[in-house]
């Protein structure tokens, strides 16, 4: 009686993993398609319900970018990736995406799913932060009892407030850290928030700094910032007070992606 108890228990067990192995291939495949990736099964461990392996693959500007997502559910879940091809343009934004689907299942653990929210949550404030700055600018314009207004007149200006905001949102927050040098030069970061390894760039458009001069300079930075340890997601924030930008969705658009690992957002606020 006793061993077929055991004998039981081992059987669900091995049911309950096949049953998770199942789910995490399809949510992979799922979310792959739904980004615009072509999925494929490579490898399953249909004995023990363990392992599985599934390929992505997609055409970017004529380029083919491949990737291979590994699966391990034991006691523990774990999903890792990797580039397959010379390029890996997007491979960690549907990484991203299909953490973010895991994080959304029953059994996954709640201290877990909180830890990936607040990576999440820390962006969309920042973001809703940096969109708003033109609002802050102005409110600074109207002061009580007609004191003189605070002007922000150039990028250390924008520095100066943009720091005062940040104190007040997040604890760990270091101005002028040193970046690794690339291409002979060696620069300081705006802002890094240490704990959320996130970088702020701030860029102040003028009529000697628009979009081709903004562009150059934010591919620069992106290279810079791809080596250093403390940096998985940069967020260049770009302010356009006199709108001398042409094009400021498309400067967006053009470097708002994944390079090399490095999670990048441009944010350009113009009035």
């Amino acid at each position: 009686m006793v061993r077929r108890q055991k004998h039981t228990g081992a059987n669900k067990k091995q049911t309950d993993r096949k049953t998770r192995l199942d789910r995490i291939v399809a949510l992979i495949t799922e979310t792959a398609l739904a980004k615009g990736w072509t999925p494929f099964l490579d490898a399953r461990d249909s004995k023990s319900h363990r392992y599985a392996t599934v390929s992505v693959s997609r055409t970017v500007s004529t380029q083919e970018v491949r990737g291979t997502f590994e699966v391990t559910c034991d006691e523990r879940v774990k999903i890792t990736y990797h580039k397959t091809s010379f390029h890996s343009w997007g491979l960690e934004d549907l990484y991203d995406a299909i953490a973010n689907e895991f994080w959304k299942l029953p059994w996954v653990k709640p201290k877990e799913k909180a830890a990936t929210e607040s990576v999440t949550d820390h962006l969309v404030l920042l973001e809703r932060l940096l969109r708003r700055f033109h609002r802050t600018v102005r409110q600074l314009k109207h002061r009580h009892s007609s004191r003189a207004p605070l002007p922000i007149q150039d990028e250390y200006d924008v520095q100066d407030l943009l720091h005062a905001l940040l104190r007040g949102l997040f604890d760990d927050v270091r101005s002028e850290e040193h970046t690794p040098s690339y291409a002979g030069g060696a620069s300081r970061m705006d802002f890094l928030l240490k704990s959320e390894q996130i970088v702020i760039e701030t860029k102040f458009a003028s009529e000697s700094l628009r979009d081709k001069q903004l562009g150059e300079e934010l591919i620069v930075d992106i290279k810079r910032y791809q080596a250093h340890p403390d940096c998985r997601r940069l967020i260049c924030f770009i302010y356009d007070p006199l709108g001398n930008l042409k094009n400021p969705p498309g400067l967006e658009a053009d470097l708002s992606r994944v390079h090399e690992k490095l999670e990048v957002k441009v944010i350009v606020v113009s009035p």
